[in-house]
């Protein structure tokens, strides 16, 4: 119980850019959320979003993609921004050109891109939105106060694109699932994506 506290706390810090939806639910689990809200003397949104948000996790950890996960060799990923976890990380990509990846497991990632391989740089809930070629040079910078956890790679010829490539399109174009959820994926038919991307210029 003590840890559904310390959650709950941290969902009070998060009071913006928040959505309204309407769920479905059993009465049973209904009842089970009002006591906890009860319980914890917090209101039923607090309760409910945390409990959302920490399924969110284990579901993103239980996915397994159906994809063509990345093998070291493709010349093609898709790198999320971030923009869930932090917006100025996002920001911060587009704004420079850059591929970054923060923290132990994920700042690695980045030392996998071998240069002129194609970074597509994905928005949650947008889809692609930039790219650009990689220099094969892994940099470092401090993040937070945190020495050298953030990894990154300049993106040469970089383009921000007037309309993103949404995820349903980019199902279409590579006839198959694509599981964005992965700080990054190896795209080894991202070629078709480029050329649609070429296409739509």
């Amino acid at each position: 119980m003590s840890g559904i506290k310390s959650l709950i706390r941290e969902s009070k810090k998060i009071k913006s850019d928040l959505v309204a939806t309407t769920v479905r639910m059993p009465k049973e689990l209904q009842l089970v959320i009002e006591d906890l809200a009860e319980y914890l003397s917090i209101s039923k949104q607090d309760v409910m979003l945390k409990l959302i948000e920490e399924g969110v996790k284990v579901a993103e950890e239980a996915i397994v993609e159906d994809e063509v996960v990345d093998d070291g060799v493709s010349r093609f990923h898709v790198l999320n921004t971030n923009k869930k976890n932090d917006l100025n990380d996002h920001k911060e990509m587009l704004d420079k050109g850059i591929a970054a990846a923060f923290y132990d497991p994920w700042k690695f990632n980045i030392d996998r891109i071998q240069k002129n391989d194609t970074v597509f740089l994905y928005e949650n809930g947008v889809g692609i939105v930039a790219y650009g070629k990689s220099t094969g040079e892994t940099l470092r910078k401090d993040r937070y106060g945190d020495k050298d956890e953030c990894h990154y790679q300049k993106l040469q010829d970089f383009v921000v694109l007037k309309s993103p490539v949404s995820a349903s399109e980019i199902k279409k174009i590579l006839d198959r699932n694509v599981v964005f959820l992965r700080t990054m994926s190896g795209m080894p038919d991202g070629q078709k994506v480029l050329a649609a991307i070429s296409l739509n210029k």
